[in-house]
C-alpha cells in the first residue's frame, strides 16, 4: 500500500476535464486534417494555374490552420478548466468532484483497492461573515483552499461543495493512512492562522469526517459520502476543530486488507 505521505513533492494539479484528449490536441489535428486536404491540392491547383505563388500561399493557409487549431483549442482547455473549478479556493467544484468520485469508486471496486472520502467544514464561517463581512469569510476559505493544494497528494481530488463545505477524494487510501493525511491539513491550516491575524487567527479551524469504503454501507457513492458526512457531524457536535474517523462496518469487505490477510496467513502456518 502506498504511503499517505506519497506524492508531496509535486504541485497538485488543477482540475481537468475527463476527455480522452485535451481540446488543444483535438483542434490540431482538425486543423492538420485541414492542412494535408489543402497539401494534396497545391500541387493540382499550381498545374491547374500555373503559379507557383497560388500553391506557396495555400501551404501558408494549411500552417495557419493547425496554429489556428491549436491555439483555440487551448483557449477551450482554459475555459473547461475553469468550469470545473471554484474561484475563490482555486480547488474542484462539487460537479468536477462528483465525476471523480463515481470513476474512482468503480476502479477501486473492480480492482478491490482501498478508497477514502474526507469530508471537512470550516467551523466558523458564518461567524466570520456575519461580524467582519464576507470579504474576511472569502480569506478564510481562500485559505483553506490553498492548505488543500498544498497538502493533498498528487492523486488526490479536493473540491468545495459550496459554503463551508469541502471534500477530498483519496484513491487507493485506507481511512487509517487518510487520517494522516486529515492531520497534515490541520497541522498546517493551524500554522497558516497563526500568521493571518485577528480574527482569523482564532476562529478559523475545520472540522473533519472520514469514511473509506470499509465504513460505508455498501460500495456505492451515496453511501460512501454519507459515511463521511456522519463523520463530519460526528466531529462538529463533538466540539469542532477535530477529527473523527466511520467505524468499520463488517458488512462490507470488498477492499483487501493487506494486515489482515499477513495476520491470516501467519495464524494458519502456525497452527499447521
Amino acid at each position: 500500500m502506498e504511503s499517505a505521505t506519497a506524492g508531496l513533492g509535486e504541485r497538485r494539479r488543477k482540475p481537468q476535464s475527463r476527455a480522452s484528449y485535451p481540446a488543444r490536441q483535438r483542434f490540431a489535428l482538425a486543423g492538420f486534417a485541414l492542412a494535408i486536404a489543402a497539401g494534396v491540392g497545391a500541387p493540382a491547383l499550381a498545374r491547374f494555374t500555373g503559379s507557383p505563388l497560388e500553391a506557396a500561399l495555400v501551404t501558408i493557409l494549411a500552417v495557419g490552420f493547425v496554429i489556428m487549431g491549436w491555439l483555440i483549442g487551448r483557449q477551450v482547455d482554459a475555459l473547461t478548466e475553469q468550469s470545473l473549478e471554484d474561484p475563490i479556493t482555486r480547488v474542484g467544484n462539487r460537479r468536477h468532484w462528483e465525476d471523480c468520485l463515481g470513476d474512482e469508486l468503480e476502479r477501486a471496486v473492480k480492482s478491490r483497492m482501498p478508497l477514502s472520502v474526507l469530508m471537512l467544514d470550516v467551523d466558523n464561517l458564518k461567524k466570520l461573515n456575519d461580524a467582519h463581512g464576507h470579504g474576511c469569510g472569502d480569506r478564510a476559505l481562500a485559505i483553506v483552499g490553498d492548505v488543500l493544494l498544498e497538502t493533498c497528494r498528487s492523486r488526490d481530488v479536493p473540491a468545495r461543495f459550496g459554503g463551508d463545505e469541502f471534500a477530498i477524494l483519496l484513491p487507493r487510501t485506507r481511512a487509517s493512512e487518510a487520517r494522516v493525511v486529515a492531520e497534515r491539513i490541520r497541522a498546517e491550516l493551524a500554522r497558516r492562522r497563526a500568521g493571518a491575524g485577528a480574527p482569523l487567527d482564532k476562529l478559523l479551524t475545520v472540522s473533519i469526517g472520514i469514511a473509506d469504503l470499509d465504513g460505508a454501507a455498501e460500495p456505492r457513492t451515496p453511501a460512501l459520502f454519507e459515511a463521511a458526512d456522519q463523520a463530519l457531524y460526528a466531529a462538529k457536535q463533538a466540539g469542532r476543530d477535530r477529527i473523527e474517523v466511520m467505524k468499520r462496518r463488517p458488512t462490507f469487505s470488498g477492499v483487501i486488507i493487506l494486515d489482515e490477510r499477513r495476520r491470516a496467513k501467519k495464524k494458519g502456518s502456525a497452527s499447521a
